[in-house]
């Protein structure tokens, strides 16, 4: 969103994409758990044994703005005595959204993403984000027709449409979520709302 003096602000809101629900199997988490087990160690994540146990994968509904959420049914202070004294997390619930059917490389990614959660990695840190990228990489956007979805619905929701170069008065319409740096055709720096 740009504020008063032109700038762009960052703005965090959800993006919901239509989306059927799916007949499609969950992804099966025992073959991950595994390959979780084998780099991650058991004071990192103390609930990955129980999850074999204790986790339940569903599809999210079809109208949900995430593309995957970890809930416990604990509250987060018996969450965190549990993890201290690396006592089972109970039951645990992943839900991963529909859209993610039609790309199997994010689909893999927000499930390991999800499942370090569960596991007990309930931050989001440098550490989580290792994690996941080692397991399974995050495609880039190139690669990925959901975020390239997402980013059209995204760019689509935003109040600006076209820039235009206040040196050499180019116009051209928006095709990034960011504010760009320069005029493609002058290369200047002189960037400008334009509606």
């Amino acid at each position: 969103m740009e504020g008063s003096d032109g700038a762009d602000k960052p703005v965090i809101r959800p993006v919901r994409v239509e989306v059927d629900e799916t007949k499609n199997p969950v992804p099966d988490h025992l073959p991950w758990i595994e390959r979780i087990r084998e780099i991650v160690e058991t004071s990192e994540a103390p609930f990955l044994d129980g999850l074999r146990r204790w986790l339940t994968v569903t599809w999210s509904p079809s109208n949900s703005d995430l593309l995957g959420v970890t809930r416990f049914e604990l509250d987060p202070n018996e969450l965190m005595r549990r993890k201290r004294m690396k006592a089972p997390s109970g039951p645990v619930q992943i839900e991963l959204n529909p859209i993610l059917v039609d790309d199997q490389a994010l689909l893999e990614h927000t499930f390991v993403h999800e499942l370090l959660h569960a596991a007990g990695l309930t931050t989001h840190n440098l550490r989580h984000s290792e994690l996941t990228e080692a397991l399974a990489p995050a495609p880039s956007l190139s690669d990925s027709p959901v975020l390239q979805r997402l980013r059209s619905a995204v760019i689509d929701g935003q109040h600006v449409q076209h820039w235009k170069c206040n040196h050499c008065n180019f116009t051209w319409e928006r095709s990034t979520v960011a504010r760009p740096k320069r005029c493609p055709n002058c290369a200047r720096a002189q960037v400008v709302p334009y509606e």
